[in-house]
């Protein structure tokens, strides 16, 4: 037979399992909310997958993962062409993108930045070939190679009017190849003295080639890259701001520069958060 329950229990049970709802819920919230980062494999160190594994890695993978813990978010990586970045931000498919993305008045006209690294333009050359200009002066009058995709050409014409033609001296001949892969095999074939490609990933390739390419001169004409946000969420980028802030005064994020054999010229020194930001803090 039941027993009636004591009526200082009855009044007290309500709000027993009011108690018991407000810890579910609370332990729900503690889940790290999902946050779908897109990038596309494409562009080593920042962004490639491991040829034995098949797995996402680089530079911008590290530096994703990390900006999402420290927001107490968990990443999710969403594969995501360079051209579809921003579309896929502007329909919701994608928060945050990476990619070594210029950041331009143009862009920021549908998105938001926070700048992370640098790069401009260096050129290459073979080393150990004793026909391989050693100074940038002789680069006037030869061919150098460029990828007619990308902005390269015109800015290795410009380089040539200020540094060759300028100074009276014959202008560099533009060889257009595919892309900077075609490139460096003109190079390596001969039929150029130099190739130009952006200096952010210069190291890598010098690495990977076994050092049989070289770096020649220093980077010009540097640019910011930004990682994209969505654009009018003020609070969201104060947060990755101030993420980023923090991975850059605790050595995260020099340490990701260095493992990835990104050059120093590449890393942005640390910032002050705008005063906006300061109750956004990650």
């Amino acid at each position: 037979m039941c027993r009636a329950m004591p009526p200082f229990v009855a009044r007290f049970m309500p709000h027993f399992f009011a108690v018991i709802a407000l810890l579910g819920l609370g332990a729900a919230k503690a889940e790290a909310p999902d946050l779908p980062l897109g990038l596309y494999p494409s562009y080593p160190p920042l962004d490639m997958r491991d040829t034995t594994t098949g797995v996402l890695e680089g530079f911008d993978v590290d530096l994703a993962t990390a900006l999402s813990q420290r927001m107490g978010m968990t990443p999710r990586m969403v594969e995501t062409g360079f051209a579809q970045l921003i579309p896929s931000l502007l329909t919701g498919r994608i928060r945050m993108f990476f990619n070594g993305m210029v950041d331009t008045p143009l862009r920021r006209q549908s998105v938001s930045f926070v700048d992370y690294l640098q790069s401009g333009f260096q050129f290459v050359t073979l080393s150990g070939d004793d026909q391989a200009p050693s100074s940038l002066p002789e680069l006037c009058g030869r061919r150098v190679a460029a990828s007619r995709v990308t902005s390269v050409p015109a800015e290795l014409l410009a380089w040539s009017d200020r540094n060759c033609v300028a100074k009276n001296r014959p202008p560099v001949l533009l060889f257009a190849t595919e892309n900077s892969a075609d490139a460096r095999l003109q190079l390596r074939e001969g039929r150029v003295v130099a190739a130009l490609q952006d200096s952010l990933t210069l190291p890598w390739t010098v690495e990977i080639s076994g050092h049989t390419l070289q770096a020649l001169g220093e980077p010009f004409h540097l640019s910011p890259l930004g990682i994209g946000l969505p654009k009018g969420d003020a609070a969201f980028t104060c947060r990755v701001s101030n993420a980023l802030l923090a991975l850059q005064q605790d050595g995260t994020y020099l340490s990701l520069i260095h493992k990835w054999h990104l050059p120093e010229n590449a890393a942005l020194p640390a910032q002050p958060v705008p005063k906006e930001c300061t109750d956004h803090a990650p």
